[in-house]
This record gives structure tokens, C-alpha cells and sequence, in this order.
């Protein structure tokens, strides 16, 4: 490979006018050669970067850039105390990098006038207790006031339910609520046409807002929710420990009532102080939405329905009909309703093979005896048939009545009455 000098050398004597053939003489290099480095730019060497002490920090950092710090000698200051040996010229070579690429994918922002837009999203914050954990964030696009719920499902009647707590913590709701394109909010998309999820668009339809969903591949559509859920995983969830879901939202309510008095970065002004002029409409006094799951069944004639390997009593003016169970986002109880009216609600068992029975559901049915309400505690009652003695048709009869054995002699005597 040719040294940038010699590069340069072969330069200077071909601007002055010396030939090809004269320069391979006094370079020793073929003509060939000295031709083929004449048309190129030299090739220089580059070493393979090696290990740098910034290394371990680069995650942290890039996260803290996309909160919006910027600021070399912050960043400096922030790994210096988790233990970063190197020197601060390492942050700014780091930072200068992101600084270009910010260049490149700049976009105008986009800002809402006060109650006109807030944005939703879904967090991904791996496992817990054997199952997935997701974490639900709703930001108002003018005050930037954060609201964040975790569950353990990702479904619509978990998203509804999260909008509806939202809603509540907001005090209200915007015009335009902005998402991302799950199927939770949107089927498909067909020639630009958005097909809706049903059950969402009926969820926005009751509240009066309309919903948006953000462009295909453009994620600075919704910028907000997606620095909010960056924002939650690098400040609140790092080193955090709970026992319990129910802990985990309570300490997540105080997150969001703490980053909610305090000074935003890129508004400059507290959330809490910008929300008092968002003029969201109420909700108060609207019931909530119904966001339980809904299942349909047929009730037997024994007035008992199956649901989730259970067994559940309804009133027995109903059996044989098509009832639907509704189990709330939370669980706990189970309510049965025909044709939208509540006729029955149970707690909801916990294993399987369980009968929860209500006595009253019972009363008044013609040439039966009222079934008693078995107790909560103890092992569900089992109806069993009487036992059988060994022998030919076990199983499939009645028992046998017992009979007097009595002689031959007495059944003589009544025939002979009989035939007189």
C-alpha cells in the first residue's frame, strides 16, 4: 500500500509535467503502478478500535441524550459518579457523533394547543412473577403532565382500562387521543384506509374524542410518549423493588406526582402549572366505560353455567338460555347478565372443578328442594349415588328393595280365600 507521502511525491512530479515513465524510474515502481495511484486517493490505514473506558456507559448516556441532555460536562459529571475512570474529552467525542445524526433526522416539532392532543403507548419491562410486564403511559401533548400503569396484559380491555385510570388522574380528556398502530387500536390499514379495532373506536365514540394514529415508521410522530416511556425506564424503573403489582402502581403514582411538579426540560415550565390551562373536558359524573371481558354461554338445565373450568348458579328461570359472564380488568368477581341486565354475580373461584352456588337462585322452582349455598372454605360439594353391592347390572339400575321371604304354604292358603 502507498504512503501518503509517496502519494503526494507522484503528485507533484505529474503537475510538474514529468512522465509516467520518468516517475516509475524514480519511484521504482511499475508504470502500471504509478498510473493506478495517479487516478486514485490513497488508501490510508485505519486501525481497529480498541477497548475505551466510555464503553460501559455508552447505554446510559445515549438515554440521557434522549431525555435532552446534551450537555457534555453534565454527562461527564453523571458517569463520573457511577465510577467512570476516563477523561471528558471520551463524552464529547461520544456526544459529537449524536450531534451529527441529529442533523440528519431533523424535523420541525410539532407543539398542540392546550387540551387539543395526548399521546398513549406501551412500554415493554421484561418479566415478573412468570409473566411479561408492560407498562402503560399516557402524556398531554401541552402541559406534558405523564400518567404510567403497569399490568400483565397487553390486550384492549387493558388498554381502556388504562385510559380510563388516565382519564381520571387528568381530571379529563383532550380532543385528539394519538397512538401507535397496535391491533389493539387499529386492525389493518387497506389502500390508506384505516380499519379500526371496533371495541376502540366504540371506547372513543363514548368519551367524544377522536382517534389518530401516527405514520408507519416515523416515531418523532408521537415524540412525547416515546421520550415519556425512554424517560420511565431510565429514571424511575432502574434499581426499583416491589413485591406486589399492586405496589408497584403505587410507587409509580408517586413517580408521576413528583416528575409532574417539577420543571420540564423542554417547555421550561411545570406540568402541573401548564395542566391548570389545558381546559380538558370532564368526565365527572360520566360512568366508566365498560371494559370487562365478555363471554357467552348456555346455562343448563341444572340453572349452572361452565366458565373458566368453574361452575356458577343462575336463576333458574333462566336455564337453557344465552347469558353472557363479565369479568372485570382486575378479576376478582364475575357478574351474568340477559339481554344487558345483571342476573347473577358470583366471586370468582379460584383452581377448577369448583361450584359456587347461590340458594336464592333456587326458589320457587316446582318439586325441588332448595339447594343451600355451599361454604366458601371447605371442598365443593360432590352428589354421589348410592353404593352398590357387587353383581350383574351394578351401575345401570336402581338398587334392589328388600322382600319378606316367607313359605309356600301362606300363598296357598291366599289363593284358596281368593278363589271362595
Amino acid at each position: 500500500m502507498l504512503k501518503l507521502e509517496e502519494w503526494m511525491d507522484l503528485q507533484s512530479l505529474y503537475q510538474a509535467g514529468v512522465s509516467v515513465s520518468e516517475m516509475a524510474r524514480q519511484s521504482g515502481l511499475d508504470r502500471k503502478t504509478v498510473r493506478r495511484h495517479l487516478l486514485q486517493a490513497p488508501q490510508l490505514y485505519q486501525r481497529a478500535p480498541g477497548p475505551q473506558k466510555i464503553d460501559p456507559y455508552r447505554a446510559y448516556l445515549r438515554e440521557r441524550w434522549e431525555q435532552g441532555v446534551h450537555n457534555a460536562c453534565k454527562l461527564f459529571r453523571e458517569i463520573q459518579k457511577r465510577g467512570y475512570p476516563g477523561a471528558r474529552s471520551q463524552v464529547g467525542c461520544l456526544i459529537q457523533d449524536w450531534r451529527e445524526e441529529e442533523a440528519e433526522r431533523a424535523f420541525v416539532r410539532f407543539e398542540t394547543s392546550p387540551g387539543e392532543q395526548s399521546q398513549i403507548d406501551w412500554g415493554s419491562f421484561g418479566n415478573w412473577g412468570g409473566r411479561r410486564l408492560y407498562g402503560f403511559a399516557l402524556v398531554l401533548g401541552y402541559s406534558r403532565m405523564r400518567y404510567v400503569e403497569f399490568t400483565q396484559r397487553q390486550d384492549t380491555e387493558s388498554l381502556l382500562a388504562c385510559m380510563i385510570h388516565a382519564f381520571h388522574y387528568m381530571g379529563g380528556i383532550t380532543q385528539v387521543v394519538l397512538a401507535d398502530n397496535m391491533k389493539t387500536v387499529v386492525l389493518d390499514r387497506a389502500n390508506g384506509e384505516i380499519h379500526w379495532n371496533p371495541r376502540f373506536l366504540d371506547f372513543a365514540s363514548y368519551y367524544g374524542f377522536v382517534p389518530q394514529v401516527c405514520r408507519p415508521y416515523r416515531p418523532q410522530t408521537k415524540g412525547k410518549i416515546e421520550s415519556t416511556i425512554r424517560f420511565v425506564k431510565g429514571n424511575f424503573w432502574p434499581g426499583l423493588q416491589f413485591a406486589s403489582l399492586l405496589e408497584l402502581n403505587r410507587l409509580a403514582f408517586e413517580w408521576c406526582e413528583e416528575v409532574n411538579h417539577r420543571r420540564h426540560a423542554t417547555t421550561r415550565e411545570v406540568p402541573y402549572e401548564r395542566w391548570a390551562r389545558e381546559g380538558l373536558r370532564p368526565i365527572a359524573g360520566q360512568p366508566d366505560y365498560d371494559t370487562s371481558y365478555a363471554s357467552f354461554r348456555q346455562v343448563a338445565k341444572d340453572c349452572l353455567l361452565s366458565y373458566r373450568g368453574n361452575r356458577y348458579s343462575v336463576p333458574h328461570r333462566y336455564a337453557g338460555k344465552n347469558v353472557v359472564v363479565k369479568e372485570p380488568v382486575d378479576g376478582g368477581r364475575i357478574w351474568i347478565c340477559c339481554q344487558e341486565a345483571t342476573i347473577a354475580e358470583h366471586r370468582l373461584a379460584e383452581g377448577r372443578g369448583q361450584t359456587v352456588i347461590d340458594g336464592e337462585h333456587y326458589q320457587g322452582l316446582p318439586g325441588r328442594k332448595r339447594l343451600e349455598q355451599p361454604d366458601a372454605s371447605a371442598v365443593p360439594t360432590k352428589f354421589m349415588l348410592p353404593e352398590l353391592a357387587a353383581g350383574p347390572g351394578v351401575g345401570r339400575h336402581h338398587p334392589v328393595p328388600e322382600v319378606a321371604v316367607r313359605p309356600l304354604s301362606v300363598y296357598e292358603e291366599v289363593a284358596h280365600v281368593a278363589t271362595v
